[in-house]
C-alpha cells in the first residue's frame, strides 16, 4: 500500500516563502504611501482647524491675533524664563497656545503634525507631565540641568502683515500682523515644521511637501520642487541669514 505524503518538500516551502517576501515587497511601499496619504489629511484637518479657532478668537477680541510674543522662535508656545512669566509666575501663552487657553480649541494635540519626524515637535514631548502646557517637562530636562524648559508646536506660526515695516537690513518685515484683517492674504501664515529641509513631514510623489494654512481658511499642499531646493535653505541652516529672512522667503514662495 502507498504511504500518502502529508507535508511539504523543501523547495514548495521554499516557493511559498519565496512568493510571501514578493507580495511583501510590493505592498509594504504602498501601504507605507497610504499611511503618509492618512496623515497629511489628517495634518490638513489640523490646520484648517486652526484656521476656523483663530476667526473665533478674532472674533472674541477685536480682531486681534493672538499674541505672538518670541519673535525669535515661531514655534515657541511657552518659556520659562523670567519674562516670560506672568505675576503669578505661569508661563505666558503665546501664538497658537493662546487659542488653547481661551477655550478655542480643546484638545492641544491639534497644534501637531502626526508626521513630524523629531521628538522636538511632537505633542507627547511636552504632555509629561500633565497636562499639555505646564512647565518644567520632563522632556526638556534630558541633560539632567533643565536647559530650555519651553513648550514648541509642531508647526510655524509666521504671520505676514503686507504694511508692515521692511526691515532693509534683512529684508523682511519688522513685525508680525497682529490682527486678522492686517494678514498676508497671498502668504500662508503656518505651516507644517520648515525649519530644516532633512525635518519636513511630508512626502508626495518623492518631494518634500508642506500643508500651508492662508488666511482665508483653507489649506495648501505644497510639494513644489522649486521651494525646497531654494539656496534659501542652506543659508539659513550655515547661519548666513536672518531666521525672518528665511521664513518669509519661503512663505512667500509657496502659493495659495
Amino acid at each position: 500500500m502507498k504511504m500518502r505524503r502529508t507535508g511539504f518538500t523543501l523547495i514548495e516551502l521554499l516557493v511559498v516563502i519565496a512568493i510571501i517576501a514578493l507580495l511583501m515587497a510590493i505592498l509594504m511601499p504602498a501601504l507605507s504611501r497610504a499611511k503618509e496619504t492618512a496623515k497629511r489629511v489628517v495634518c490638513s484637518n489640523q490646520l484648517k482647524q486652526v484656521g476656523v479657532a483663530i476667526q473665533a478668537y478674532a472674533a472674541d477680541y477685536e480682531n486681534s491675533l493672538p499674541y505672538y510674543g518670541d519673535e525669535m522662535h515661531p514655534y515657541a508656545l511657552y518659556r520659562s524664563e523670567p519674562e516670560w512669566l506672568d505675576a503669578a509666575s505661569k508661563p505666558i501663552a503665546m501664538k497658537v497656545a493662546c487659542l488653547y487657553e481661551a477655550g478655542c480649541v480643546a484638545d492641544p494635540k491639534v497644534f501637531y503634525c502626526p508626521s513630524n519626524i523629531l521628538s522636538l515637535y511632537r505633542f507627547e514631548s511636552y504632555n509629561d507631565p500633565k497636562p499639555w502646557g505646564t512647565l518644567p517637562q520632563r522632556y526638556n530636562n534630558e541633560d539632567g540641568q533643565g536647559h530650555n524648559q519651553w513648550v514648541r508646536m509642531g508647526y510655524t506660526y509666521f504671520p505676514t502683515d503686507p504694511k508692515s515695516p521692511m526691515d532693509s537690513s534683512i529684508q523682511a518685515p519688522e513685525h508680525p500682523a497682529k490682527r486678522i484683517d492686517r494678514l498676508d492674504p497671498h502668504i500662508p501664515f503656518m505651516t507644517d515644521t520648515i525649519r530644516r529641509r532633512e525635518h519636513i513631514s511630508h512626502k508626495r510623489r518623492k518631494t518634500d511637501a508642506v500643508n500651508a494654512l492662508f488666511s482665508d481658511g483653507h489649506v495648501v499642499l505644497c510639494n513644489n520642487d522649486y521651494v525646497f531646493k531654494h539656496e534659501v535653505w542652506d543659508q539659513y541652516e550655515y547661519g548666513m541669514i536672518h531666521f525672518k529672512t528665511f521664513y518669509y522667503t519661503v512663505f512667500k514662495l509657496i502659493e495659495p
